[in-house]
């Protein structure tokens, strides 16, 4: 598969889940359902997976939980693609629609001289060199409860 194509799949699979814990659930959730049965799976079933998934997450609440189910979509994506080209276009649609609603802070440090970091948001890729910590956020409306939950936490 190609590279644009795996990192579509990423950025989809990424999207899905960090969904999961928004406000922007319900349409995300909608939307991945339409996306697979543009592939031909059953609507039921992918619904289904899809409130086992975020229920899993929710439950859990760690990043070991939303990771194993960014793993799960992934893999499904990359089957759906590799059956269904021709629904990627469909997917970025997804990743435009409901990536600008998810808040993302990634911080990306290059600490030694000539070291360099890299880092994808949402496939905005980030690279940093040198001396430095930059934060690249990524942010819109959204979703404050990451914020809250981070919070509550501690």
């Amino acid at each position: 598969m190609e590279p644009e194509a795996l990192n579509l799949i990423q950025t989809g699979s990424a999207a899905i889940v960090a969904a999961m814990v928004t406000d922007a659930w319900q349409t995300a959730r909608a939307r991945t359902v339409q996306l697979f049965q543009r592939g031909g799976r059953d609507p039921r079933e992918i619904a289904a997976q899809l409130d086992r998934s975020v229920a899993r997450v929710r439950r859990e609440g760690t990043e070991a939980a939303r990771e194993g189910q960014a793993t799960r979509w992934r893999d499904d994506l990359e089957d759906l693609l590799s059956e269904s080209p021709d629904v990627a276009d469909d997917l970025r649609a997804l990743v435009r629609e409901i990536g600008p609603t998810l808040t993302s802070t990634q911080s990306i440090t290059a600490s030694a001289p000539g070291a360099m970091a890299q880092g994808v948001i949402f496939g905005q890729i980030i690279n940093e060199s040198g001396n430095s910590s930059p934060t690249a956020p990524m942010s819109s409306q959204a979703d404050n409860a990451t914020e809250e939950r981070q919070v509550r936490r501690t």
